[in-house]
């Protein structure tokens, strides 16, 4: 089923809020550049790959030096994220495939009153989020960036 199939069964509102509270945190944790909490969200043998990535980072701790590179690359400046269109698929009781588009801004400073606030980009994110002890967690990840990114 591709991701523009209207036949697309939709989740009870309580699953779909609890995908967005899961997006909430996560994004919330990623913008603070936590790279070790932001890793806990992924299973342990988590997967993420972006389009443009010669291969996909796999594990936590993998994720956690990735985040933390990314971190220094963008010292100075802080990242936001922005989670929409978001659409969830459940695939069975604790496994769900949510998609989402995802914006990036950045601003030159930790005050966001002063400074000017820059889209830097925009992606599709597409999720396998599995179920575990009563919490979500990715296990595979696939990030697909519109334009060029570097």
């Amino acid at each position: 089923m591709n991701s523009h199939d209207l036949s697309t069964k939709l989740v009870p509102s309580d699953l779909y809020l609890e995908i967005q509270q899961f997006y909430a945190l996560q994004l919330k944790i990623l913008d603070r550049g936590d790279g070790e909490q932001w890793a806990r969200t992924f299973t342990p043998d988590g997967v993420f790959q972006a389009a443009d990535m010669p291969a996909p980072l796999v594990g936590r701790e993998i994720l956690v030096k990735a985040i933390e590179l990314q971190t220094g690359k963008h010292e100075g400046l802080v990242l936001r994220h922005w989670v929409g269109q978001l659409t969830v698929e459940q695939i069975d009781d604790d496994t769900v495939r949510a998609q989402s588009y995802v914006m990036v801004y950045v601003t030159p400073n930790r005050t966001l009153l002063s400074g000017e606030v820059h889209f830097r980009h925009h992606t599709l994110c597409d999720d396998e989020l599995v179920r575990s002890n009563g919490s979500w967690f990715v296990r595979n990840r696939f990030v697909e960036t519109d334009g060029e990114y570097k």
